[in-house]
């Protein structure tokens, strides 16, 4: 539901704003935000998960509301030390879109105050999520997230002519969904503990490496919406709608932001087990992630045409955004990935690793967007492919680090996984080559692709023999009932 609405959300505004000066600058703020605020709110998300799980587990009731609870007072102290800095510093930090003229950035600084409650309270929000999830409570955090993305949606279904609406709709849904939040979260936060007490200094040990890891994806779409300030007005909104298919995959499969993952793993002490959980989510990312690209690069004009043309969203427009789609369609398997990688990294309290691989990352992108962009003049499809070959970059330097740990990667069922897979979606492109010529209409040409790629997946797992057949079968399984 969270991310229908989301995705529903989209059409709106494309609809009426189209790839205009007013949604760059919304954009790039959102950018900004992701490196000054939303990392901050990816560490609380995940740095005290694991004390507070063996906490909780083993009775130390009183412990782990020490933790929860200081947590979140310290994340309240930050954030108004954020909300304050970026502040008196908008007109600054709007300097950042370097490529932006005046009025842009103009329009960039006067965004910031707009969004001072979501500076105030996005962080506290996340702090309370997991202290949520380390109970195993995690319905809680993803009601508060669908209900974030419900109230910008009515706010910008009521008020879509105010010229202000992206920004304080995106504070009105932090307000709902932090007192929301706050319900289920007060017996652990309230009254107020020691922020810095034993349990947090501890936890917080690792911040310094955590809050590189949980920034670094955020770099990487400051970076490109930086490079592509340089471009037409419109660009930087291409290259954020571009964005929107391939992360719509780790946000369903909840891989990317909810820290799920953690939590089940920091329930065990035995690395074999760790490793079994682990080569089943890179087998299901294989299957998922790859059918995909496949689709995304085969029907992706189909659905961006079918989904956001209208209104003031020109074909020209649509153009633009397939292009970006295009080159991040490849960045599929190592989005799902990454964050499940870097929470083993941080059980294990090896957190420099990953992060020396994460920031190989970031400069594998700026090289190469700074090359297909000024070089090569391939403009957004350029700054896209930069990212999703930087992704693909981190991703195998984590597993090399896991390895290194001493967790078994099955490389070889890895690599047999995706050659059956790769056979299978070859052969689905090859139907749906053939019978897209046939079709007249967008709708026409997005339903065959779904029956054409959902046959593929089916054919993959029905004729594979062997763990991935029984995996994909449980999982259904455990999923239908929900």
């Amino acid at each position: 539901m969270d991310k229908s609405a989301a995705f529903i959300k989209h059409i709106v505004i494309a609809a009426t704003l189209g790839l205009s000066a007013q949604l760059d600058v919304f954009y790039m703020v959102v950018a900004l935000l992701g490196v000054f605020v939303f990392s901050w709110a990816g560490l609380f998300d995940v740095i005290t998960v694991p004390d507070m799980v063996k906490a909780w587990n083993e009775n130390r009731k009183e412990e782990f509301r020490q933790i929860a609870s200081g947590q979140f007072v310290f994340s309240l102290l930050l954030s108004v030390l954020l909300a304050v800095i970026l502040y008196l510093a908008s007109a600054g930090v709007a300097e950042v879109a370097i490529g932006f003229d005046q009025e842009r950035k103009g329009l960039l600084a006067e965004a910031i105050p707009w969004l001072l409650p979501v500076i105030l309270l996005y962080i506290p929000m996340r702090a309370m999520g997991a202290a949520l999830r380390a109970i195993r409570n995690f319905s809680s955090q993803y009601r508060s997230e669908f209900l974030i993305t419900l109230s910008i949606l009515g706010c910008v279904l009521g008020f879509r002519e105010n010229e202000h609406v992206l920004l304080w709709s995106y504070s009105v849904g932090v307000v709902v969904a932090f007192l929301f939040l706050l319900v289920f979260a007060r017996p652990y936060v309230f009254p107020f503990c020691n922020p810095f007490s034993v349990f947090i200094r501890r936890a917080f040990q690792l911040a310094p490496g955590l809050l590189v890891l949980q920034g670094i994806s955020y770099v990487l779409v400051l970076t490109d919406r930086i490079f592509v300030s340089f471009l037409p007005v419109g660009d930087v909104s291409a290259l954020a709608y571009g964005m929107v298919l391939p992360a719509l995959l780790p946000g369903l499969l909840a891989l990317n932001s909810s820290g799920a993952f953690i939590t089940a793993i920091a329930e065990q002490n035995d690395r074999a087990v760790v490793s079994d959980r682990l080569n089943d989510i890179i087998s299901l990312t294989i299957y998922v992630g790859l059918a995909g690209t496949a689709f995304m690069l085969m029907a992706g004009h189909a659905m961006i045409q079918l989904v956001f043309e209208r209104g003031v969203f020109s074909a020209g427009n649509t153009a633009s955004v397939v292009l970006a789609l295009s080159a991040y369609a490849w960045a599929v398997v190592p989005m799902l990935l990454i964050m499940p990688l870097e929470q083993v990294f941080q059980v294990e309290r090896k957190i420099g690793s990953m992060v020396r691989r994460a920031v190989f990352g970031v400069v594998v992108n700026i090289v190469l967007s700074a090359w297909f962009l000024f070089g090569l003049g391939w403009g957004v499809y350029g700054v896209a492919l930069a990212t999703s070959i930087s992704y693909w970059a981190m991703l195998l330097a984590g597993l090399r680090g896991l390895e290194y740990l001493g967790y078994n990667i099955e490389k070889r069922r890895h690599l047999r996984w995706i050659g059956w897979n790769a056979l299978t979606l070859l052969l689905a492109c090859g139907a749906f080559t053939a019978l897209k010529s046939l079709l007249e209409s967008s709708i026409l040409t997005l339903l065959v692709a779904i029956l054409v790629f959902a046959g593929a997946m089916l054919l993959a797992s029905l004729s594979c023999r062997g763990r991935e057949q029984d995996l994909i079968q449980s999982t259904i399984r455990r999923c239908l009932p929900r």
